[in-house]
């Protein structure tokens, strides 16, 4: 079993929504058995299958914060104060909020649970990456290593 599951939500058609998925292709170039990495698209709902049964999870997606584009946030679902968005255009069929919230009433949030989250500069159709994303990219990739190294460090303590 892998130490860490890594999911990345977004829509590779929506310029910086596309940020989730891209971390996971580039995290599978240099992944060893340590890293379950899933890219479960622009269904959120989906990572409810991916929750059950594992101890520690970080979750990639756009997320508007009210910062500046390419500001990348980790944060517990405790810490956030994560708003459902009812917007019927919404990027994902269900949102990260509605289903955090379903796999918490379904007791299925692991023990350790982060949302790395970048604020998005643009997710216009068609659109690439905007610079601010592919440089925040960078950091979101140095974090999963920190996530890693860091689980590593407890299992070492555990034994």
């Amino acid at each position: 079993m892998a130490m860490l599951t890594v999911i990345g939500i977004g829509n590779r058609l929506r310029g910086d929504d596309a940020l989730g998925p891209l971390v996971i292709d580039e995290l599978k170039l240099m992944n060893g058995s340590d890293l379950e990495l899933v890219d479960v698209g622009s269904d959120a709902l989906s990572i409810l299958e991916h929750l059950s049964d594992k101890k520690k999870v970080v979750i990639i997606d756009a997320c508007k914060m009210g910062r500046e584009p390419g500001s990348v946030v980790s944060f517990s679902p405790e810490e956030a104060d994560v708003v459902l968005d009812h917007d019927p255009l919404s990027l994902h069929g269900l949102g990260l909020a509605e289903a955090l919230r379903m796999a918490g009433s379904l007791q299925m949030l692991p023990e350790d649970l982060k949302i790395i989250g970048i604020e998005p500069e643009s997710i216009q159709f068609n659109s690439q990456l905007s610079r601010t994303a592919q440089q925040a990219m960078k950091m979101i990739i140095e974090e999963v290593h920190r996530e890693l190294q860091n689980s590593k460090r407890n299992l070492k303590i555990l034994l």
